[in-house]
Order: C-alpha cells, then sequence, then structure tokens
C-alpha cells in the first residue's frame, strides 16, 4: 500500500449520554408538580391558621369528642393530658339533655376555665348553654386572650348530653392536630391521587408531542450513515413539526443538499484528475525505460512508479464512494482476502519475501462489497511488502469475527503517529523501504479506513506481537451471525472428538 505512515481518525473524546428532551420534560414536570404541591399545602395551611374563630371551633370541638369518647367507653374525661396537665387553659362540662332550665350537671373539669353556672331555675345567660363557638374575654388586663366557649350535643350509649369545652389560649398546640387531620383529608390525600394521573397526562401528551421530533432524530442520523456510505442522503421530514422546528429542519435539509453536491463535485474532480494523469504517467514511464542505464533513471523511474500508484488510488477511491451506491449482499471474505494474496504473491516474491496465509475452514460472512474488501486489503498488503526487508515473512489471517489481520516486519509505527494513521493526506514521518522508495501519499490508508468504515467495521493498527513491524486489523462487520453459528456446528461435526 503507498502509506505506511498514513494516518487515523482521532478517537472522540468519551462523553457522557446526553439526557434525552422527553426526560428533561418529565424532571422539570415532577419538580413544578412538587413545588405545587408545597406551595397548595402551604397556602391551605395559611388560611385555616388565619381563620382563628374556625381553628378555635374545630379545637373545642375535638375537645368535646375526646371527653365523650372518654365517657363511651366508662373512662374519666378528666384524665386527658391537656386537661391536668394545664387546668387554667382547658375545660369542660357535660349536662344531661333536658331544657336549659332543668339541665342536670353530668361532670365539670377544671370550673375555673369555665363560665360560671347559673342556678337551677333562673335565666341563663348567652353563653351557658348556646351551641356553637362563643368569644368571651378571658380577663380585664388588657391584652388578655379570650376565652372561647363551644357548646354541642351528643348522642352516648343511648343517652344525650350536652357538652360544653372552654379554652384559654392552647399551650399544648392541640389545634396543629386539627391542622394535620384537614390537610391530610383535604390537601394530602387528594393530591396523591390528582399529581400522579396528572402528571401522567401531562407525560403522555408531552411523548406524542414529541414524536415528530422523535422521527425527525432518527432521520437526522441517516444523514451521517448517508454521507459515510457515499449514497445520496434523503432529506428530513417537515410534515407535522411545529413552525420554530420545521425551520430548523429545512435548514438542515438544504445544508445537507449542497454537501451532497460538493461531495459529487470532489468525487469527479479525482476521478478526472487520475484519468487524465494516468496515459501521460504511463508514457513517462515508458520512455524512462528506453534512457541508458544508470542510477539516475532508476530514481525517475521509481519516482514515476509512486506517481502511477498515487494516481491508481486516487482512482480507486472515486470507484470506491460510487461503488458505495451500488447495493451489498453477505459475501464470504476468505476468499477475497485469498485472491488478493495470491495476486500479490508475485511482488512478495521479487524482493523473496513470503505471503503466509491463514483462514478458518468455513465460511466468514460479512454484508459488503466484494471489490471494495479485495481494494482494502491490497493496499494494506502493498504496504507490508513495500516496507518489509528482503527474506521477511507478511502473515495475512482472517477471523471467524470478519476481522483480516496483516503482520508485516517493517519498521512499525510509532506510538504518537497511531492515533492519526488513517487521517488523509496526513504522512507524519513517513518511512521509506528498505529499496529507498519514499512513504505513502496519505491516501491509501484512508481508503483502507473508509472501506471498513463502509462495511460498519473499523480499522486499527498496533504492534507485531513479539517482534518488530507492525500489525494492521480490518475488522469487517457485523459478521452474518446465523452463518458463524453453521459453521461453528459443521466444524464440531467434523471434529475428531466427535467421530
Amino acid at each position: 500500500m503507498t502509506d505506511a505512515a498514513a494516518p487515523a481518525t482521532p478517537a472522540a473524546p468519551a462523553t457522557l449520554p446526553a439526557r434525552t428532551l422527553q426526560r428533561i420534560l418529565a424532571v422539570r414536570i415532577v419538580l413544578v408538580c412538587l413545588a405545587a404541591s408545597v406551595g397548595l399545602t402551604a397556602y391551605v395551611g395559611t388560611i385555616y391558621f388565619l381563620d382563628v374563630p374556625e381553628l378555635r371551633q374545630r379545637t373545642l370541638a375535638l375537645v368535646a369528642e375526646t371527653v365523650v369518647d372518654a365517657l363511651a367507653r366508662g373512662k374519666d374525661p378528666g384524665a386527658w393530658p391537656p386537661f391536668r396537665a394545664h387546668p387554667d387553659a382547658y375545660g369542660a362540662r357535660v349536662f344531661d339533655r333536658r331544657s336549659v332550665e332543668n339541665r342536670k350537671l353530668v361532670t365539670e373539669i377544671n370550673p375555673q376555665v369555665l363560665p360560671p353556672l347559673h342556678a337551677p331555675g333562673s335565666a341563663a345567660s348567652e353563653y351557658d348553654i348556646t351551641e356553637g363557638l362563643v368569644a368571651l374575654p378571658a380577663g380585664s388586663a388588657p391584652g388578655a386572650p379570650d376565652r372561647w366557649i363551644y357548646t354541642d350535643h351528643f348522642d352516648v350509649a343511648g343517652h344525650s348530653y350536652w357538652v360544653q369545652t372552654a379554652m384559654i389560649g392552647d399551650p399544648t398546640w392541640v389545634w396543629w392536630g386539627i391542622m394535620e387531620k384537614e390537610m391530610r383529608d383535604h390537601v394530602m390525600v387528594p393530591l396523591l391521587f390528582l399529581m400522579p394521573a396528572l402528571m401522567l397526562a401531562i407525560l403522555l401528551t408531552i411523548r406524542r408531542s414529541l414524536e415528530p421530533l422523535t422521527r425527525v432524530s432518527r432521520r437526522a442520523a441517516s444523514l451521517t450513515r448517508a454521507i459515510e456510505s457515499g449514497t445520496t442522503p434523503a432529506p428530513l421530514p417537515v410534515e407535522r413539526l411545529p413552525a420554530e422546528v420545521r425551520d430548523l429542519v429545512v435548514a438542515v435539509n438544504g445544508m445537507s443538499a449542497s454537501l451532497e453536491q460538493l461531495f459529487r463535485r470532489h468525487k469527479q474532480f479525482a476521478s478526472d484528475v487520475a484519468h487524465e494523469l494516468r496515459t501521460p504517467l504511463a508514457v513517462m514511464l515508458l520512455e524512462t525505460g528506453r534512457l541508458p542505464p544508470s542510477p539516475e533513471r532508476e530514481t525517475i523511474a521509481g519516482e514515476v512508479q509512486d506517481l502511477i500508484r498515487i494516481v491508481n488510488q486516487l482512482l480507486r477511491l472515486a470507484q470506491a464512494e460510487d461503488a458505495m451506491l451500488r447495493e451489498r449482499a453477505p459475501l464470504d471474505i476468505v476468499p477475497a482476502v485469498r485472491k488478493v494474496c495470491e495476486e500479490m504473491a508475485d511482488r512478495a516474491m521479487a524482493s523473496r519475501q513470503t505471503i503466509e496465509f491463514d483462514a478458518p475452514e468455513f465460511p466468514v460472512t460479512v454484508f459488503g462489497h466484494p471489490t471494495l474488501i479485495e481494494i482494502a486489503v491490497t493496499n494494506v498488503l502493498d504496504n507490508a511488502i513495500r516496507l518489509s526487508p528482503k527474506g521477511s515473512v507478511i502473515a495475512v489471517s482472517v477471523g471467524s469475527g470478519g476481522e483480516v489481520t496483516v503482520d508485516d516486519s517493517g519498521p512499525g509505527i510509532p506510538d504518537a503517529h497511531k492515533a492519526r494513521i488513517f487521517e488523509r493526506y496526513w504522512r507524519g514521518d513517513a518511512p521509506r523501504s528498505p529499496r529507498g522508495n519514499a512513504g505513502g501519499s496519505g491516501i491509501g490508508l484512508d481508503l483502507v479506513s473508509r472501506i471498513v468504515r463502509l462495511h460498519d467495521g473499523a480499522a486499527r493498527v498496533e504492534d507485531r506481537p513479539g517482534g518488530s513491524g507492525a500489525r494492521f486489523v480490518l475488522r469487517f462487520g457485523p459478521p452474518d451471525r446465523p452463518a458463524v453459528a453453521r459453521a461453528a456446528r459443521l466444524r464440531r461435526l467434523r471434529s475428531p472428538a466427535s467421530a
């Protein structure tokens, strides 16, 4: 091949996988819903907290329910901890449900908190047994807390009672239990059902809305594959897209069309130049052969041969890009590689070199173009013959996974150059062959890499194991796995262990 030091495409830096727009929106929706839930909870809690009469009434109603529950269970209502811990803040009375004038006191807890009772038969005050909530000053001092009185009737174990509760302040924060229950029943429980349903509905709507973008994204990924394979890229669809995205897609389609025209002109130019140069170079080589033998004639002939080789590679590059447009089919790469080795054997023998070929006995099937595979292997093997010393062995092997390996005994590739060895026109410190010919033009290995990429594979160079030289590995893939599996079964049947 023409470039022992030609270049490899630098490896792309490792990047973290990009988050999808659907995932970004989903996370933001969840955060917004959580923030809305917290805000709604805070709002409702503030409304309850600021409505003092309502909060006091609910608190005293809870105290009354506690007293009734104790009576129903035959317990002492006065044993409730707030009654004992704060006798000046909480109190309660229970009357049987007779008329107000003929009422009978059943039990009384912390009477100092409650308003004074009138004697039976006397007129009742407005707060004596007035159903509902009443607020009275707890004292004459300015700023003294109000005394809140709440009266309601209950049926307990077949008896009817009036229960009157009173509270001055709320030192044990009984109201917090009321707030907790109200928030749980009227805010948290509804949110637990409504928010997931709302988020699911929004996410499904977003997913449906993003389907045109997803379709465009998949088609956009095919643009790179089309450019790599030399095929005409199909325009991205613009139907059912929002106006903002449609403008972007139209611009990308225009850029893709311009790139496609540029690539066509580039391929046509390379093909035209190669065709135009082949005839003059062939004439020059013929005329050089008529010169008297001399070192100068050999030098000129060698340089003309190098030019012919470069022109042939340019022509092969143009032919390869044209071949990309043709449909590829499953093929066994073993015969293709063997054919190249047989064709290059005469050149190797002229340099007293040996080509060793090793391949599996079963087919190694890939989807590709046989001519392109032959061109790629020919270029690598040509490099190996030019740069290996006389009497050396060049080993060519085909692996079962679709890899073609070429080991030479040349000067090898410095580590600093391996990252760029397959770049077009990059030569680095191109080594000269043992016969003094100049290094490559920086086209051949780029052509090899391009052909391998067309077959969904990759090319790499590494040091030859166990000695000086280089190892080029061309991985064509993915292979036809069913064919490999059938061949593996056939090989097991043929093995002595199965006999």
